[in-house]
């Protein structure tokens, strides 16, 4: 039975909610312009519900057309600033600072927009201390540009348009007019999925909110695996800049950790979540200093390499791959799921470090229908609210308090509590459950995402034999 409400969730949450039928008809998505920020264009240029009329779609393109530049609009752009026009152009903004000990003035502060492949424009200090994620991941915003008198191109101004502050207490008490059945269809419609398509697999609905785990879990390391067609990175794409997702072939250590010609920082040091697409096809340059790097990273939350300081992040690390099923759709080997993986997967302490594995299988591969056609939370402040939890402790103070281990590892125990710890902070915001509600919705299928760790490694090492195969979890009152 259909029980969601797009009137209810309206009411409650107002212009932080959208129709999600507005994105799939315009367009936007198949432009390369992720979700958080068409959500935010399409409720400027054309408010309203239900898919978009002709009218619109023609009044979206054009607004496209004049704002979205092309990787081949550079040359038209920088023409028009040396005939002193001002452009303005929507696009990802990112500003950085390169140190030279040899220099004898400070440098100055650079932006750079990296679909026109600008990498030095002059920026002023005003608007980087307004718009302080410019110098981490990148703000994606209305960007006016002019040109100095000595040719050096300029951010005259910067409208951001990301969410970039939230309200939880406000957040958890709206939580309180909904069943958990509602909220969790409502944060599934806010991934952009079609809750209605999963409701005979509720098993399918965990899992894809278990997909949000490295966003509200600080330092929260996972692997899924999953047949193509899962949309295993599609979320990743569309909630947030803070969200840097590769896509295989090969990743050097400079573009991971730190580059070692320019000190800048990698994607583990500035984004909240780094996802790596494609694993199985993944290759290191140097895979031994690499995997180093990384397993002291995934332990800490900290990594150096030779010559520089130390450098700490809560970035959560997930690793996508492909899984090849019997025809009963089931991984060829339960015990062995890592098998079709890269080498060094099967190295127990690294793959040790990982919270859990995510069953995509148990996922239907994505159809047309499953595209969200409800009222769901605009993706940027969805995306934002997910983020700001990572610093919350009072769930994961309540999850260590209900549960009870026996004959677990450390890395076990703290890595069933921080998935259970996250899937409070999606499920139940307010805290407000009761210990039934905990066990079956945070802490089953916490020890599931962790089972499938511990009997990989039952297989690949008698050390791990003696303490047994099974996580004896349970949940316990105070």
């Amino acid at each position: 039975m259909n029980s969601y409400n797009n009137e209810k969730i309206k009411n409650i949450f107002g212009i932080l909610s959208i129709d999600k039928t507005r994105l799939p008809t315009s367009g936007l998505s198949n432009l390369g312009i992720p979700s958080f920020v068409a959500e935010w264009l399409l409720d400027k240029v054309v408010p309203g519900t239900g898919s978009l009329t002709l009218e619109e779609q023609n009044k979206v393109n054009s607004f496209v057309q004049k704002a979205f530049p092309r990787k081949d609009d550079r040359n038209t752009i920088q023409f028009n600033l040396t005939q002193s026009r001002t452009q303005k152009l929507i696009a990802l903004m990112q500003v950085r600072v390169k140190l030279d000990r040899q220099a004898k003035t400070i440098p100055e502060p650079l932006a750079q927009i990296p679909i026109l492949d600008l990498e030095e424009c002059a920026i002023g200090v005003d608007l980087i201390e307004q718009n302080p994620m410019l110098l981490r991941q990148g703000v994606w915003g209305k960007i006016t540009l002019g040109m100095r008198p000595n040719g050096t191109i300029e951010v005259l101004d910067f409208d951001p348009f990301q969410c970039s502050e939230v309200d939880l207490i406000t957040y958890a008490q709206y939580r309180e007019h909904f069943t958990t059945l509602e909220w969790r269809d409502l944060l599934i419609c806010s991934m952009g999925y079609n809750p209605d398509c999963f409701s005979y697999q509720s098993t399918a609905k965990t899992w894809l909110l278990a997909r949000l785990l490295p966003l509200v879990e600080p330092n929260f390391h996972i692997i899924e695996l999953a047949p193509k067609g899962t949309g295993k990175s599609f979320v990743f794409e569309n909630i947030s800049s803070k969200v840097s997702l590769i896509s295989g072939g090969k990743v050097t250590p400079a573009r991971l950790f730190i580059n070692g010609k320019t000190k800048e920082v990698g994607l583990l040091g500035r984004h909240d979540v780094v996802v790596l697409d494609e694993v199985q096809s993944l290759t290191f340059d140097n895979t031994n200093e690499v995997i180093g790097v990384l397993k002291n990273y995934l332990a800490s939350g900290r990594y150096n390499r030779a010559g520089f300081a130390e450098i700490s992040s809560d970035c959560s690390l997930v690793m996508l791959a492909n899984i090849e099923l019997t025809e009963s759709l089931q991984p060829r080997n339960p015990d062995y799921l890592i098998g079709d993986l890269p080498e060094f997967f099967g190295e127990t302490a690294f793959l040790d470090r990982f919270a859990g594995i995510i069953p995509g299988w148990e996922i239907p591969k994505f159809q047309r229908d499953m595209i969200a056609s409800q009222i769901g939370l605009k993706m940027d402040f969805f995306g934002e609210v997910l983020l700001s939890l990572r610093q919350d402790n009072r769930f994961l103070t309540y999850a260590q308090k209900h549960t009870q281990f026996d004959r677990v590892t450390v890395r076990d125990q703290n890595a069933i509590l921080k998935s259970a710890s996250g899937f409070l902070k999606l499920l139940y915001p307010h805290l407000i459950l009761t210990l039934e509600d905990y066990e079956r919705d945070c802490l089953k299928p916490a020890c599931q995402l962790r089972q499938a760790i511990r009997n990989n490694l039952y297989f690949l090492d008698a050390e791990f034999k003696s303490y047994g195969r099974e996580l004896i979890v349970e949940a316990v009152s105070c």
